[in-house]
């Protein structure tokens, strides 16, 4: 769970009785409250869940389940967006939303970004009658590609971030987006992350960062979240983030996570293209999950097994 920024975030504990209880993150600069795991049988909170949600102003509820309680939220009017897969040390986390502020719930761009994912996996279908070989040997290819060396034009290196770049970081940040889920922008923020469960990876060219991503750890779930992806509008199209998401993968591999997942503008044809290249599966829609770009977007699922 994350750790609190008040003004951004806080966790708490909805709380019925000992065996009646939620642990949550109520989210207010994305509106929304984050059910990390519950106690008892979801019906039983679930009203006061939703009072919550009215007191706070919360215009989404957003709920992550194991397997073996993944009807319950359906039976209170929930709806499955996606899944995380292996999400649990191995097992599936099932994400379940609701949406006190109706407005909330509706798509606006659906149409153009279900075609960004038809694109997605027709290119990786590929074609030729070479396909059938070339799926068979998938898995240990990619293990090959991820275990080789970038290979980034002269002038350009990959590196783990430091605490000396936090503050070009931050500016980076800030430049490329009016608005984010978390303050990136600030340098302090990118400091602590570090100093958690937070991996950055970055792209110079000639000593300037051009391109930059993280890897958010759960190191008791063995998961892991590539997030805060960003390249500068004069690199992209280049293969920088290809490159970041597999040297993140290749440290990952080597702590023993099992799965990474990235949540990515449903929006934006060149992330989902770049993590589906890459062998991620698509795996569900939030809708009007965060606050980035211009408001509230819809965030896609991929997630792949390390």
């Amino acid at each position: 769970m994350k750790e609190e920024l008040p003004g951004y975030w806080i966790n708490a504990e909805l709380k019925e009785s000992e065996v009646k209880r939620a642990e949550l993150i109520i989210d207010y600069y994305n509106r929304r409250i984050k059910v990390m795991d519950f106690i008892g049988r979801f019906e039983e909170i679930a009203g006061a869940l939703k009072a919550l949600a009215g007191t706070e102003k919360m215009g989404k509820i957003i709920v992550y389940t194991p397997p073996e309680k993944k009807d319950e939220p359906e039976t209170c009017g929930y709806m499955e967006e996606g899944i995380i897969r292996r999400y649990y040390a191995g097992k599936d986390c099932h994400i379940y939303s609701n949406y006190p502020e109706s407005s909330r719930e509706i798509s606006f761009h659906k149409e153009k970004e279900d075609r960004i994912i038809k694109n997605c996996l027709r290119k990786d279908r590929g074609t030729g009658k070479n396909q059938k070989k070339k799926k068979i040997s998938r898995k240990k290819d990619n293990w090959k590609k991820r275990k080789e060396k970038s290979r980034l034009p002269e002038g350009y290196t990959l590196r783990p971030a430091v605490q000396a770049d936090a503050s070009a970081m931050a500016s980076l940040y800030s430049q490329g987006f009016e608005l984010y889920p978390t303050p990136l922008h600030m340098e302090n923020y990118i400091l602590e992350t570090m100093h958690s469960n937070v991996l950055y990876f970055l792209v110079e060219k000639y000593g300037k960062i051009v391109s930059l991503a993280s890897a958010e750890m759960d190191p008791k779930n063995r998961n892991a979240e590539i997030t805060d992806c960003l390249t500068i509008p004069s690199e992209r199209g280049k293969g920088h983030m290809k490159e970041l998401i597999r040297a993140l993968e290749k440290e990952l591999s080597e702590r023993s996570f099992l799965i990474s997942y990235t949540l990515c503008r449903a929006s934006a044809p060149g992330i989902n293209a770049a993590f589906s290249s890459l062998g991620y599966a698509f795996t569900g829609r939030l809708v009007n999950n965060c606050r980035i770009g211009n408001g509230f977007e819809d965030m896609n699922i991929w997630c792949r097994m390390l």
